[in-house]
């Protein structure tokens, strides 16, 4: 009986073990998704989903690399963020000599005066070395204090392989980034609204200055929003081109289709090897991939009492919304359902006094075919108004748990599987234990029921 219970055992955990074996095996088939390996002639490329920042495909993406003119696109990110596009840049001896002869230019003369939103163009548009100039000593004084505040933003956008020494992108051996800061850096630029105006422009003009009797026109160099290029992509929104003898050919570039933006960064690449490789990464993810609204920050918003607490009285002194800080995306499968998605929004009754603008009060779930997809804190949309109190901890006093669909599958949540798998090899193994048991009692029954009849008739014999 021993031996049988043993077997028993050992067989109901062996089960269990492979049954989980096989969970996590399809858990993280699930995560790997749609990954290919994409044939790419760049050293280095990264295609990122610009309204989540979810990486979709790379390659050597935090190999530092020489960026060339694509620089500009983090010199036209500072111009803008500093508000100053309405003044007039009067071009110093510095900014129009201060370049490489042969390289990039409009044709700027020193003491000519254009505006910052002029000059962008120039950048953006035609590369203009000298403009790019202009820009960062009309914005932070010199070119170095520039510079430094170009690596400096970098490093705010979570950039960590980033140095920039100048705002153009010409060579020099301290100045690099990488495919994934890159891509940082280019979804930080589409939050302007002129960024993305001047990216899609193909012609511009810049009218006669004091210093220029003709009009400047300006044609974008972008080959896939350039008809009729044999490179022109559908969706394509424009970006920024670069080319040095050591960067080779450097490209970033925005592409839109439905409610999905995506971005590509391509980096040292041969020939027209930019542009072939970057409409092989627009192609495998706009295939593959979409980005999905999850919710509104205001349809999961709730409101939260804010209470104090003197001896054992409690008072409502306030109230405070719980929200995300903004609408919420997610990139997900092209075949993604969102009649299978369910929210969960885990905020706690009541909160202390002393609640800040911004402390996280909660949080909000989002499951896919019972397994999670995405948590998002919930903020406080503004401080209380008795803030008296230190400590700004949360007191949870219960837990509001609201349903926003239908209750998660248990089978389609992975704890919940491996705990049933547990579950039910105990009661396995107890049932076959007591089957074993009961058996083994059968067993010594009839022995016995046997020794007693043969003992019987020995002693009848006898008799």
């Amino acid at each position: 009986m021993k031996k049988n219970i043993l077997m028993i055992f050992l067989t109901t955990i062996f089960w269990f073990y492979s049954f989980s074996t096989v969970l996590a095996q399809e858990t993280v088939s699930e995560l790997e998704n749609t990954k290919q390996t994409l044939e790419l002639g760049a050293d280095a490329a990264i295609l990122m989903d610009a309204t989540t920042g979810e990486i979709l495909y790379e390659k050597n993406s935090d190999k530092k690399e020489y960026p060339a003119s694509i620089t500009k696109i983090m010199t036209a990110l500072l111009a803008l963020e500093s508000g100053k596009m309405d003044e007039t840049i009067t071009f110093s001896h510095n900014a129009i000599f201060g370049i490489e002869p042969g390289s990039s230019h409009i044709a700027l003369q020193e003491g000519e005066k254009i505006t910052m939103e002029q000059a962008l163009y120039a950048l953006l548009m035609r590369s203009a070395n000298e403009a790019a100039l202009g820009i960062a000593e009309q914005v932070d004084g010199s070119v170095e204090a520039f510079s430094n505040h170009m690596t400096q933003r970098a490093k705010e956008l979570g950039c960590e392989n980033t140095n920039f020494v100048n705002p153009n992108g010409l060579h020099d051996e301290n100045h690099y980034t990488t495919a994934y800061d890159m891509a940082l850096i280019a979804k930080e630029a589409l939050k302007f609204d002129e960024f993305r105006k001047i990216i899609q422009t193909m012609y511009y003009e810049i009218p006669p200055t004091n210093k220029q009797s003709e009009t400047r026109y300006l044609y974008g160099q972008h080959q896939m929003i350039k008809p009729p290029s044999i490179y022109t992509y559908e969706g394509c929104e424009g970006g920024k081109t670069g080319f040095t003898n050591e960067a080779q050919n450097t490209l970033v570039t925005y592409a839109k289709r439905d409610n999905t933006e995506l971005i590509a960064v391509v980096l040292h690449c041969q020939g027209a090897g930019h542009y072939e490789d970057t409409i092989k990464l627009f192609d495998y993810g706009f295939a593959n991939y979409k980005t999905q609204k999850l919710s509104s920050a205001d349809d999961i918003a709730k409101t939260i009492s804010v209470v104090k607490q003197e001896g054992e009285k409690i008072s409502q002194i306030d109230s405070i919304t719980a929200k995300p800080e903004t609408d919420i995306y997610k990139t997900v499968s092209i075949d993604f359902d969102s009649s299978q998605l369910t929210t969960i929004i885990d905020v706690p009754q009541q909160l202390t006094a002393a609640v800040n603008k911004n402390d996280e009060v909660g949080n909000v779930k989002f499951y896919y075919q019972g397994k999670i997809l995405s948590t998002i804190p919930l903020l406080a949309d503004r401080s209380s108004e008795d803030t008296t109190a230190v400590a700004a901890s949360i007191q949870t006093n219960g837990t509001i748990n609201t349903m926003e669909k239908n209750m998660i599958p248990f089978f389609g949540n992975i704890r919940n599987m491996i705990l049933f798998s547990v579950g039910c090899g105990i009661v396995t193994f107890f049932i076959a234990f007591l089957i074993c048991r009961t058996i083994s009692c059968y067993k010594r029954r009839r022995r016995r029921l046997a020794r007693q009849k043969k003992l019987s008739r020995h002693r009848r014999s006898y008799r």
